[in-house]
């Protein structure tokens, strides 16, 4: 190893476990056309037979709870996919469910060779009358200045939750409550994620990988404001999604997946059933918002990850009193080599290496990182 590549090696940190977000930030204080690609499905509820329309119906696998820790600048998440217990899933690398009150948040660092999907979550709880307000559920928070109040007459929406994003190519923008930002970070990006306000910010950040032929792709965005996100709803109005990937439940998003994906929102009322199809040979898992639930044989409650085995689809029940939220994600396996230190995923030792000293030297998609820093 060159006295160079040694010093870089010490400087960004060579460890086996470095934080994601902050281990190659300490040096620095052409989209491709858009197409649509959604996933044909066919998704039934009901409320009155547990026979699921299927012939191979996916069992829970794995069961992984998100415990807190801390990341970037005094923030925390709840890490699921990312944790020694599982690692990755592919094509996923990571989910974060992510805390952040100001003046914490994720200042400016790197990524190469993968997405990333940040979904802003609102703030909220479920009121005494349990009443099932779509997609937002409400409760009396005399405490909260950001709130207004709700038709059932007894509670609040809690509207908070933004995060303000900058990157070195001069793109900046604001993340609202129920946004979606996907970012294919390619040969790479420098950026921040901070808070756009006061009070809480919560929301899921999910990273997926890229082949090898994507890796190096020039950067691009897709964003969707919260009014734009497709809806669906079951016939009997038991269970609600808002789809940011795929299609579920009659409605088909418009993001363009270039690994392909599978991401649901659902919400479901007490007592209502989902008979949700995913693709074969898809690798999939549900983590677990607010509430509840029965996912094939297995009961699950906020903050868990369950990962889904083979077969066609997968049934949930919510046999609870409360309303149920999480998300359902699938994607087509890669079936390649993955080497991560920190913000790059890569193939090979060599070509993390490559990047680490692209990042270094400011070179290969980098030129722009030594001469920039955000305004947050």
């Amino acid at each position: 190893m060159t006295t160079t590549m040694m010093r870089l090696r010490q400087h960004l940190g060579l460890v086996s476990s470095p934080s994601i977000y902050t281990s190659a930030i300490a040096r620095f204080g052409n989209n491709t056309p858009h197409r649509r690609r959604t996933t044909r499905s066919r998704t039934m509820s009901s409320s009155a037979s547990d026979a699921a329309p299927f012939e191979k119906p996916r069992a829970v696998v794995k069961k992984v709870l998100a415990e807190s820790q801390p990341e970037g600048q005094g923030a925390t998440v709840r890490r699921s996919i990312g944790r020694h217990e599982l690692r990755n899933l592919d094509p996923f690398l990571l989910l974060d469910e992510f805390t952040v009150y100001k003046p914490a948040g994720f200042p400016d660092h790197p990524h190469r060779g993968f997405e990333t999907v940040t979904y802003m979550l609102e703030v909220r709880c479920v009121c005494s009358t349990q009443c099932f307000a779509p997609l937002l559920f409400c409760s009396t928070h005399a405490s909260c200045s950001l709130k207004r109040p709700h038709p059932c007459g007894s509670g609040y929406w809690l509207l908070q939750g933004a995060f303000t994003h900058q990157d070195f190519a001069g793109h900046k923008g604001t993340i609202k409550t129920g946004d979606v930002q996907w970012m294919t970070a390619g040969r790479g990006i420098v950026h921040s994620e901070m808070p756009a306000g006061d009070g809480v910010h919560k929301g899921l950040q999910l990273w997926i990988n890229l082949s090898s032929k994507d890796k190096m792709i020039e950067p691009r965005y897709q964003e969707l404001e919260s009014k734009d996100i497709s809806r669906g709803e079951s016939e009997d109005g038991g269970v609600e999604a808002r789809v940011i990937a795929g299609e579920a439940l009659g409605a088909a998003s418009p993001v363009y997946t270039r690994t392909p994906t599978m991401y649901v929102d659902f919400t479901m009322r007490p007592g209502s059933r989902l008979h949700q199809p995913v693709p074969e040979g898809w690798n999939a898992f549900v983590y677990v918002v607010d509430g509840e639930g029965v996912f094939g044989r297995e009961t699950a409650t906020a903050h868990y990850c369950l990962v889904l085995g083979p077969g066609d689809g997968v049934s949930v029940w919510n046999r609870s009193t409360r309303p149920l939220r999480f998300v359902l994600v699938a994607g087509q396996p890669l079936g390649e080599p993955v080497v991560q230190h920190g913000p790059f995923v890569m193939n090979s030792r060599a070509q993390i290496q490559k990047a680490m000293e692209d990042y270094y030297y400011g070179k290969n998609g980098f030129e722009r990182a030594g001469q920039w820093s955000s305004s947050a």
